[in-house]
């Protein structure tokens, strides 16, 4: 799967805003995030405290952000997308 994402909202630190993934992503893909384009997700930890906002683009199933980034980096556990209502709801 071709896809990128971006961390455009870092709830902790903000260390991490600005950070793409994977690390082979592809560069047209890079971007179009960084003109803003792509579909808003967010990574919470199991207390469903929000740590992370961004943006992804491409072919991919949705986990992609929390499997390379979030968990790995600050222990997040769970990732919400919109849904046709336009509020986000975790997969």
């Amino acid at each position: 799967m071709t896809y990128a994402w971006i961390i455009t909202k870092d709830k902790i630190s903000s260390d991490d805003v600005g950070t793409t993934g994977p690390a082979s992503n592809n560069s047209e893909l890079e971007k179009s995030l960084k003109a803003g384009k792509g579909q808003e997700f967010k990574m919470f930890d199991d207390d469903q405290t929000l740590y992370y906002e961004g943006l992804i683009v491409g072919d991919y199933t949705g986990f992609e952000p929390l499997d390379d980034f979030g968990m790995p980096n600050a222990g997040c556990t769970a990732i919400a997308y919109k849904n046709k209502s336009n509020v986000f709801e975790i997969i």
